[in-house]
């Protein structure tokens, strides 16, 4: 990660490359899942220049090494991992907390990054942190060293819990929704790959065709073999 001039083209984005404009902070290039460029605003906040890194940035760098960058959070259970999708609001880093409160390490929050390895979709931890709104904050109570509020108004906690192995299994996958009811649905496999496309970092109509031919790959592939419901 380094700091330096960006010279945008009108290319879009490859497998390769990657450019990201964030009006507060500044422009962004990431190249070859190795180098990330920063050329700042004049007085950008630099804690939420290390927000974007720790979070967007890298699941685009991510995504150059191979990897889907879920925009989800993440639990081991019982030494698999169980990703909570769903739109922004939906409750993913709540559900997340709640599982941390109950025993449960967190494997990510915000990024997860999967993958196939053979038959089996793989998972790397993210960070052990958490990051909460005001409401969800009261959650953690004792439990969590931090709650630093962070630009955007909400608290990180950094979590003290035990090592994970480099990677795990991911055994189901959720997606989040409203509703009177709770219940958990089936989703078809195609509306699975929709589903993974939409929670994902990764800039549809950004991208050239090739990249966006790897994006729909790795969705095919991963819910060809992960159970992916609705949980209402």
């Amino acid at each position: 990660i380094r700091v330096g001039k960006i010279h945008r083209t009108g290319r879009k984005a490859s497998v390769s490359e990657e450019w990201a404009i964030h009006n507060p902070t500044g422009t962004y290039q990431i190249k070859d899942g190795r180098e990330i460029l920063v050329d700042p605003i004049p007085n950008a906040d630099p804690t939420a220049i290390r927000l974007l890194l720790l979070g967007r940035m890298m699941a685009y760098l991510l995504r150059q090494r191979g990897w889907l960058p879920l925009h989800a959070g993440s639990v081991a259970i019982n030494g698999r991992a169980v990703l909570l999708l769903g739109r922004s609001g939906a409750g993913k880093s709540t559900t997340t907390a709640a599982f941390h409160m109950a025993g449960y390490p967190v494997i990510t929050d915000d990024v997860a990054p999967v993958r196939m390895l053979g038959d089996r979709c793989m998972i790397i931890p993210f960070l052990p942190r958490l990051r909460l709104d005001a409401k969800s904050r009261r959650l953690m109570k004792e439990q969590a060293t931090g709650g630093v509020l962070e630009w955007d108004a909400k608290y990180r906690f950094e979590l003290a819990q035990c090592p994970l192995p480099e990677s795990l299994e991911v055994q189901q996958i959720y997606v989040l929704e409203d509703g009177d009811e709770i219940e958990s649905q089936p989703i078809s496999p195609i509306a699975a790959v929709r589903f993974l496309s939409a929670h994902c970092f990764f800039k549809r109509r950004m991208m050239d065709s090739a990249a966006m031919d790897s994006h729909l790959r790795d969705c095919i592939a991963i819910a060809g073999h992960v159970s992916v419901r609705q949980l209402t």
